[in-house]
């Protein structure tokens, strides 16, 4: 997989993720917040939206995960660990995050049934089981990229700084529980992205690494 169409991946990733957040899906906690959301057909249709932007936003990271394995593995030696452990963690991410949605959209999709009656007790049930699904893969995602960062250190597949950083940013991502490791996780993504729109291939960044 070529480093353009990975960075069109991780930025896609981005930008649909934040786009079905702009929609506007939050849910009050109360009682009559939840009944009144879920009784609107605008607040729902623009769930069903969500829905489908952030799953195709967990498909982009497993390719933009792809894409980081391949580069990984063009460089590394025998064992292609590091290739795999990042692979594994942003498989792993982008299914939980999958599964988060499903769960935490499942009310929206169930209240355009004139039959179904909401009970907001199970409505806060799924978004909690979805929204530590969410949390599930942001953890998982510490293992993408503490990968690419050894990677970018001692594999020369990245800037240097891009493998310093990633070691904080796998440092934050457990503050998924507050969203800001999310965020930052995201922010990290894009640079990555943006390095590789814009960087050569590892065999060319390490030949002028050792150009005199």
């Amino acid at each position: 997989m070529t480093a353009r169409l990975t960075a069109l991946a991780g930025t896609a990733f981005v930008v649909l993720y934040v786009a079905a957040f702009t929609l506007g899906i939050e849910v009050g906690h109360g009682d009559r917040e939840i009944l009144e959301h879920y009784a609107d057909s605008g607040h729902r249709t623009r769930e069903v939206v969500a829905f489908f932007f952030i799953a195709a936003a967990a498909l982009a990271l497993i390719v933009f995960a792809a894409g980081l394995r391949s580069r990984i593995a063009s460089s590394e030696a025998h064992t292609g660990s590091l290739a795999a452990v990042a692979w594994a963690g942003g498989v792993a991410a982008g299914a939980l995050v999958l599964a988060a949605n499903a769960v935490s959209r499942a009310t929206a999709f169930a209240a355009m049934d004139d039959d179904f009656r909401l009970d907001p007790d199970s409505r806060r049930l799924l978004e909690d089981t979805g929204f530590l699904l969410f949390v599930s893969g942001a953890l998982a995602a510490i293992l993408l990229v503490v990968a690419v960062s050894l990677a970018a250190l001692r594999l020369n597949v990245l800037p240097r700084w891009l493998g310093w950083a990633g070691f904080v940013v796998a440092l934050l991502l457990p503050l998924a529980i507050a969203f800001v490791g999310f965020l930052v996780f995201l922010l990290w993504v894009l640079a990555t992205s943006a390095t590789l729109a814009f960087a050569g291939t590892p065999q060319a960044r390490a030949a002028a690494g050792a150009a005199p």
